[in-house]
């Protein structure tokens, strides 16, 4: 069973939230608040619903990205909501850790299988927000080459680096020195990498698992 919480300010959305899940046997959904405080203060100390469907811009005008953050400090995963397709509050809300990001335009059908998809670890964006993401030319995303790239989606996403080497088709020192210069761009633009669990972060972060083009 996929618990799921929701925070949002509109009542009657709720509700018809509350009518909408009622008849999907794998999703309950637990808890629904208007404010990230509300929703905090009703965990109680209790684990955090497995997904949390997060409004985007809340009538008591919290910022977006510090919402996403403290709902994943209380262990819930995000799947941001919004009316519209914001490009600034896609970019935002994924770089704070959302693993998804739909618009309210979405039938329930596509909103059930988001959910499932960030409940297992994956990540939720539609093609037109991908393709906002796969533009995204912030100061703090690095240049990466392709096989830059190539290397450090297959490493980051647990395989060892021989192995990513063979995936990008490079040799083991090739990959090695690929990787180092992945680390020290990252360094470069504020973003340490120290570790691969960081370098997995960065991957997420800038959505480099989404094929775009390298940059």
């Amino acid at each position: 069973m996929i618990t799921v919480a929701a925070i949002d300010d509109d009542r009657m959305l709720l509700d018809g939230l509350r009518t909408w899940l009622a008849p999907v046997e794998d999703v309950r959904l637990v808890q629904v608040a208007a404010t990230v405080d509300g929703y905090l203060d009703g965990l109680g100390g209790a684990d955090a619903p497995r997904v949390v469907l997060l409004d985007l811009n809340l009538r008591d005008g919290s910022d977006p990205a510090d919402n996403v953050a403290r709902v994943r400090a209380g262990g819930g995963r995000v799947l941001v909501v919004s009316a519209v397709p914001d490009a600034d509050g896609v970019l935002a809300t994924i770089g704070a850790g959302a693993a998804g990001y739909l618009t309210k335009s979405h039938p329930l059908d596509v909103l059930v299988e988001a959910i499932r998809e960030v409940a297992s670890g994956g990540s939720a964006i539609s093609p037109e927000l991908a393709f906002v993401l796969s533009r995204d030319a912030r100061a703090d995303r690095p240049r990466l080459s392709p096989q830059e790239r190539a290397v450090l989606t297959a490493y980051a996403s647990g395989a060892t680096l021989a192995a990513a080497a063979r995936r990008a088709g490079v040799a083991y020192g090739t990959a090695r020195e690929y990787l180092e210069r992945v680390k020290r761009k990252y360094a470069e633009v504020g973003r340490p990498t120290r570790t691969k669990l960081e370098l997995a972060d960065r991957v997420r972060e800038d959505r480099l698992d989404l094929g775009g083009p390298g940059r």
